[in-house]
């Protein structure tokens, strides 16, 4: 009998950035992972290293379903570029993001702040897999 495996699921990942003055917002919504994880490691550096005026860079996680914890590097990559060019790096987060990036004691390097409104992942199974890369 041969094995079956049910159909990879569908790994969405949409980034948007906004600039208002010296601050520069990027909002991410949807499954961070290793398969979504070069345009987010790459949005968040070339945001933390860009030669502007940008002061502040919030990045904004209240819509994220999923965040891996191999994705979680490029927050702490993205901080250390911020700091060494004197800006500062925000962090907003709900839901099991939020437990997941306190449960690492993430919040020890970056600031984090929580979100009122998080986003419900529409799931067919019983366990989380926020952990899961």
């Amino acid at each position: 009998m041969p094995l079956r495996f049910p159909p990879p699921r569908h790994r969405h990942l949409t980034i948007t950035t906004e600039r208002h003055g010296t601050v520069h917002t990027i909002t991410a919504a949807g499954h961070i992972d290793l398969a979504t994880d070069a345009p987010w490691h790459d949005e968040l550096i070339t945001a933390a290293t860009s030669p502007d005026h940008t002061t502040h860079l919030v990045v904004d996680l209240t819509n994220v379903t999923h965040l891996s914890w191999a994705s979680t590097a490029a927050l702490v990559r993205a901080h250390h570029a911020c700091t060494t060019r004197g800006r500062t790096l925000h962090v907003r987060a709900g839901g099991a993001i939020l437990t997941g990036l306190r449960l690492t004691r993430l919040g020890d390097t970056l600031t984090i702040t929580p979100a009122t409104q998080v986003a419900r992942p529409a799931t067919t199974h019983n366990h989380s897999e926020w952990l899961i890369a």
